[in-house]
């Protein structure tokens, strides 16, 4: 029995909606007492006419109602002579609140005499209305148990979908969230190098905080202890409008150092124990330290828009940038740290994926070596080559909506198995659409099984209309797919791959980009290969001495 437990009621969506009404039925909702809540009515739509403005058929969906309060899993029962409901119950927070409500409209409903003033009522020409009864889908009352269970299951169905839906949502927002942070400071680390000029560091990493935080201004209040342990000649850079004088702003520092302990932000609000005279909204201050003493503060003041108070991702990307202030002078190592922080996050996702299948492991991380390759050997440059890298690290993110039964299958796929598996580039788009400035990458991902003859997938697109970045990682995944072994295929020669490659240039693959591709040193590849195949004998060993 299918209960419908979404947060929002009645969520069925318009697409149930439709199929059940090709089939010759007819969803609407109500609450607990039987007032309907939600239809499918449409301009023109007979049916929906038909049952949801008689009078005759609320008063029938009331009763019917009243004998499902109390039952566990409420059964089917005629409204009016000839139309039956079939009753889904929609609960929040474990609460029954209503039903989605399936009218089956059955053929002893032309014989009905209440289906003349079911047709008045709904201004229904008769005659017309008959003969567009009659051509539904015939249905009687001995159908109904049937048709229960399909409806049942078409809304199992939907609702799987949905809750499907929320998880690829959550996990796009939590990437766009972590993606935030990592960009933010990403942008502060480009500019650590400049240790000859502390000022300029400071204005620059106030003002990339500045875009990413809903406040009216930014400010760095950094002393130097031996000159001036009393902040009265403080470095001060600003970001934004404050509304006042540096040597202010500097004193506001001054009365917020008095608070600072390392390690503790200060957050202050007006009207708050602790709120600051002369600001109008929400203050973050998180102290710079070094080597345990507090040595300046890092400031996002007067907070913008409708919510007034400091939001957890503020604190954190103030925390953020101040430690980034404090440790500068090391910027080398720290960005090449953060770096590997990203892709090790993205690799993390992708190996979890890769690794449904022992066939497929490693897949993704020599597919973006390959593609950082081949775009190297393009003459791309290194900020392009990155991105390239990053594309083709999570080109594959998708097959996380797939389900595992079909990724790890031995043979070959059926119909609905090969729709899944062609539906993934579409579900990584989702995934990480949310992440800004992710527009190159998410090229890749959605478009990396198009072909040059424009027979590919999704999107049907064709020679240069084809991303480039999808394009280049068409060819690295292809050449390590051909490459591997399945279960129903032993992996193919080199010689045999780049021979096929070649016969492909001009029909599947760019033929500029495959000349290039052809002529690359495959020893890092072939590394890559061999580190993946010890891995996995040594997995096995663990495994056949723990049996």
């Amino acid at each position: 029995m299918t209960t419908r437990q979404f947060q929002h009621e009645h969520a069925t969506g318009e697409t149930v909606r439709s199929r059940l009404r090709a089939a010759g039925l007819f969803m609407l909702s109500c609450d607990q007492d039987g007032k309907v809540v939600a239809g499918g009515k449409k301009h023109g739509d007979w049916l929906a006419s038909l049952i949801e403005q008689p009078k005759i058929v609320h008063r029938g969906l009331a009763r019917c109602t009243r004998s499902w309060v109390d039952r566990a899993e409420p059964v089917e029962c005629p409204g009016v002579p000839g139309l039956w409901f079939i009753p889904i119950p929609v609960e929040h927070r474990r609460e029954r609140t209503g039903y989605d409500v399936v009218c089956v409209p059955c053929e002893e409903l032309l014989d009905a005499e209440q289906f003349v003033s079911l047709c008045q009522s709904a201004s229904l020409d008769e005659m017309h209305a008959r003969a567009a009864l009659a051509a539904l889908p015939p249905a009687s009352s001995g159908d109904i148990r049937r048709l229960a269970v399909l409806a049942h299951g078409t809304l199992a169905d939907d609702q799987r979908r949905r809750e499907h839906e929320v998880v690829l949502d959550d996990v796009g927002r939590e990437l766009g969230e972590s993606y935030e942070e990592i960009n933010l400071l990403y942008s502060i680390t480009r500019n650590m190098t400049e240790v000859e000029c502390p000022e300029r560091f400071l204005h620059v990493t106030c003002e990339e905080l500045l875009q990413q935080l809903p406040y009216a201004w930014v400010a760095a209040i950094v002393q130097d202890e031996q000159r001036d342990p009393s902040f009265r000649r403080a470095r001060v850079a600003v970001a934004g409008t404050p509304g006042r004088t540096t040597q202010a702003v500097r004193e506001l520092g001054q009365a917020l150092l008095l608070r600072a302990e390392p390690g503790r932000s200060i957050i202050t609000a007006p009207g708050l124990d602790g709120g600051l005279p002369g600001l109008d909204g929400t203050v973050i201050a998180q102290p710079i330290v070094n080597d345990g003493r507090v040595i300046g503060l890092l400031v996002a003041a007067e907070k913008c828009g409708s919510d007034p108070d400091a939001s957890s991702m503020d604190i954190k990307l103030v925390c953020a940038a101040a430690s980034h202030m404090e440790i500068f002078l090391e910027n080398a190592g720290l960005y090449e740290d953060l770096n590997a922080m990203f892709l090790g996050t993205l690799e993390s996702l992708t190996a979890s994926i890769d690794a449904k299948d022992k066939y497929t492991c490693g897949h993704s991380r020599r597919v973006a070596m390959l593609t950082r390759q081949l775009a190297a050997a393009s003459g791309c440059d290194s900020n392009t080559l990155h991105r390239m890298h990053i594309a083709g690290l999570v080109h594959d993110v998708g097959k996380i909506g797939v389900p595992e039964r079909v990724l790890v299958k031995p043979g070959h796929l059926d119909e609905e198995e090969v729709e899944w598996i062609r539906r993934h580039p579409e579900m990584g788009h989702r995934i990480l659409r949310d992440i800004p400035n992710f527009d190159d990458v998410l090229a890749g991902v959605m478009h990396h099984h198009e072909r040059w003859d424009g027979g590919g997938y999704p999107a049907g697109l064709a020679g240069e209309r084809i991303p480039l970045v999808a394009r280049m990682i068409a060819i690295a995944d292809a050449f390590d797919a051909m490459t591997s072994s399945r279960t129903y295929r032993q992996g193919m020669s080199r010689e045999r791959v780049l021979a096929e490659m070649r016969r492909c240039a001009g029909t599947q693959f760019d033929p500029e980009l495959i000349p290039i591709f052809v002529s690359l040193d495959f020893t890092e590849y072939d590394r890559m290969v061999e580190d993946h195949t010890a891995a996995d004998g040594r997995a096995k060993a663990i495994q056949e001495r723990a049996a």
